[in-house]
């Protein structure tokens, strides 16, 4: 057999792949997956490695790392053992990522009691945001679904108590945030939120009948509550935030649709969706849109953007097995999902409800939900088919967490503890790595910054007359730098360099402008022929709310690209720093090539940090459109089939569609060109922004830095005791940073 080894460092993204102990050619495609994460290979592992050994398929791997990435591993092998390949499977287990969190949080405290390098630590705006994203504990789920699916059933089912309104219509009408919190007993506090984050109303032990009345209130923007989620076992490392969204036919607040879409679509914190279906009520137009969204999150970015979507069929506890058995069900609802371009979809049944009952105190049941739990209770027991667990596509290390769990077989059958199971996997798969990550980066950059300061007071160990050279150089320096950057000519060129869009962002851009020239073209081929008036005013509906829909679609897109456009500026914009900070040091010659690199080090450390506050752009939107046409407004498409003018057709026998289409298109046209127009605008006003806080940076925060470190450097080279005081010091503290170090990648190796 063909003898393969793996090792994967999912934290440092980095793998080592060795055929028969050697590394593959460069040129082989395995080498391209070195440095990227396994999820986004891993599928097509064994595919690679038949065409790399021309057709051979018995490998016999050793795959080293964390378990849940081995998981994938031996998913991908049962797939190509299922196509006839031959695969031997090893596992040498590395230590899980909770426990190389929890070093780190150690090794940050140990950092804390150090005085100087706490300054390092705290003192650079980058290194505190990474570790705030590091230890910050929430990890949001959404809920997300049609209307009848059960969703809020769903929600009360994992509270462990009824406390958002179930019934079957469009319940949910504003957002429930939910924060899980173990002390707060068996109390739920609750805030009624409004626009710009008003707090409207407060209590400390929420009620069901409370947050209906909430829920009704048109200016009802959010509801947040925390409190004990029964179903999750609460973390130290891990918060969990439960986010109940409208559903999209939810009419009271049409904005509640595009936040659903932004969370579908969010590809950079990639949040876990539970996307709840009732396979009664599959086909409504409502969901196919929907989950158009969700397939094309999920054909970006490998198998994490698959693995974050969980599709949930709930309610089959209203199925009778007799007339149709569950796998047929399941297989009905996973067609329908592949239709809708989700391939091969994993697909969870569950009943909520029997969940729900089992968990909700019984003495708090109502007469109806005695003998409903009654009934539900001997139908799961009594019917080996209504073990619902069987049915799971779940992982092996599921289901050893789900049997560790104290919990009885009923509810373990009623589905939904194996999805909650769930949410712990992919923390471990996902969230940890990514966090411990943001953590090693920020210590790394403490350490980096420490040792260069350190570094730079060590090499002042000079005899007086390089010191004499050193003074001059610095005297030099502060020449060039006050003569060099504070030139109208310098500001011209970063402002010159800066009008065009990076090239990645133009042409996402340029993508984003197709989009609605191809969608309206689709619609417009609806709209030929005459038909009977009901038949029109149904395609008409269809039509607009389409067309709906991919507003807030582009909407959200145009946001994100925004935010990956401010990046991808102030990247550049670093590297512009970075060159500014070599040109200063281009005409130096007297000193020593190590201690001149010590000096252009720790001015390049200094703090360069550029982001677009709350008062540098009104909005963050691009909806900011305030032109008007008769009724029709472009930042409220949803006057585009303008219904007083359907109702003129009432009285007639047909509706000539083209008509109808010519009117109408070249309005619809119109509002999506304003909406590209703006939305470039925006990018460009940001891009625009950030180039003024460059040279704001540069003219203020920078200079007044590199006075201060020329300054200290040129007292030290004068007043000999202070100098070999902060040599010793810096020793010292270059010999601990050291050692600390070593424990810091120790934490990430495997």
């Amino acid at each position: 057999m063909n003898r393969i080894e793996i090792i994967h460092n999912p934290f440092i993204v980095e793998t080592q792949f060795l055929i028969s102990g050697q590394p593959p050619a460069e040129g082989c495609k395995l080498s391209s997956y070195k440095e990227s994460r396994l999820q986004i290979w891993v599928e097509k592992l064994f595919d690679e490695l038949s065409q790399l050994f021309n057709g051979d398929n018995r490998f016999d791997v050793t795959f080293t790392g964390v378990e849940s990435d081995y998981l994938d591993v031996v998913e991908a092998a049962k797939v190509a053992t299922d196509n006839g390949m031959q695969i031997a499977l090893r596992w040498i287990e590395s230590v899980p990522t909770e426990i190389r969190l929890e070093k780190i949080r150690d090794l940050m405290n140990e950092a804390r009691q150090h005085p100087q390098f706490e300054h390092f630590m705290t003192g650079n705006d980058e290194v505190r945001k990474y570790f705030e994203e590091a230890f910050n504990r929430d990890f949001d789920v959404y809920v997300v679904a049609t209307m009848s699916s059960g969703k809020s059933t769903l929600i009360n089912a994992m509270l462990g108590r009824d406390l958002l309104p179930a019934a079957n219509e469009a319940t949910t009408a504003t957002i429930a945030k939910i924060t899980d919190n173990t002390s707060m007993g068996k109390k739920f506090s609750a805030r009624r939120v409004l626009k710009n984050e008003q707090v409207a109303d407060a209590s400390d032990d929420a009620t069901l009948d409370m947050i209906k009345v909430w829920n009704n209130q048109p200016d009802t923007v959010r509801i947040d509550l925390e409190g004990n989620i029964l179903a999750i076992q609460e973390r130290e490392n891990v918060r969990l935030v439960l986010t109940d969204t409208p559903g999209p036919n939810n009419s009271q607040d049409q904005g509640h649709e595009q936040t659903t879409m932004g969370f579908i679509q969010d590809s950079k914190r990639n949040p876990l969706i539970l996307y709840v279906l009732n396979a009664g009520q599959l086909r409504t137009n409502d969901d196919k849109r929907l989950l158009r969204l969700v397939a094309d999150a999920m054909s970006k970015g490998g198998k994490q953007s698959k693995d974050r979507f969980i599709f949930v069929i709930n309610k089959v506890d209203d199925y009778d097995p007799e007339k149709e058995d569950l796998p047929g069900m399941m297989k009905r609802v996973s067609d329908y999902l592949v239709e809708n371009g989700i391939p091969s979809p994993q697909v969870y049944p569950i009943s909520a409800e029997l969940t729900r009952l089992i968990r909700k105190p019984q003495d708090l049941h109502t007469s109806k939900e005695r003998s409903r739990y009654k009934a539900m209770a001997d139908f799961f027991s009594e019917s080996p088919c209504m073990d619902l667990l069987q049915y799971m596509p779940i992982t092996s290390r599921v289901q050893r967490a789900l049997d560790a769990k104290s919990i009885t077989p009923l509810l373990k059958s009623s589905g939904l503890p194996a999805v909650e199971t769930m949410i712990d996997e992919y923390i471990d798969k996902y969230n940890f790595p990514h966090r411990l990550k943001r953590a090693y980066d920020a210590m790394s950059k403490a350490i980096e910054v420490g040792l260069n300061e350190a570094e730079l007071i060590e090499q002042l160990d000079q005899d007086e007359r390089m010191l004499d050279h050193l003074n001059e150089e610095i005297q030099a320096l502060e020449y060039r730098q006050a003569k060099g950057f504070d030139t109208l000519a310098y500001k011209e060129r970063i402002a010159d360099d800066g009008k065009v869009l990076p090239a990645d962002i133009e042409l996402e851009l340029v993508t984003l402008e197709r989009i609605p020239d191809n969608l309206v073209q689709r619609v417009a081929s609806r709209f030929s022929g005459t038909v009977d008036v009901r038949t029109g005013e149904a395609r008409i509906k269809e039509a607009e709310t389409d067309l709906q829909f991919l507003h807030k679609q582009l909407i959200n897109a145009y946001e994100t690209l925004f935010n990956t456009s401010q990046e991808s500026i102030r990247q550049d914009l670093y590297k512009e720093y970075q060159r500014y900070v070599v040109e200063l040091f281009e005409d130096s010659q007297h000193l020593q090539l190590p201690i001149l690199e010590g000096i252009r080090k720790t001015v390049g450390d200094i703090s360069f940090n550029l982001s677009m506050g709350k008062n540098d752009i009104t909005t963050r939107r691009v909806v900011i459109g305030t032109r008007k046409e008769s009724d029709i407004t472009w930042y409220n498409p949803f006057t585009w089939f303008d219904t007083k003018t359907v109702n003129v057709y009432r009285h007639e026998d047909a509706v000539n569609l083209g008509d109808f289409w010519n009117d109408r298109s070249v309005v619809i046209g119109s509002e999506f060109s304003q909406l590209v127009a703006n939305a470039r605008r925006e990018i460009e006003t940001g891009k625009d922004k950030l180039i003024d806080q460059f040279v704001a940076f540069m003219n203020s925060e920078f200079d007044g830095k590199f006075k201060v470190l020329m300054s200290s450097l040129k007292e030290k080279t004068v007043n000999r005791d202070n100098r070999l005081e902060a040599i010793e010091e810096a020793k010292v503290l270059q010999a601990w940073i050291n050692d600390f170090k070593s424990k810091l990648d120790k934490t990430l190796a495997v």
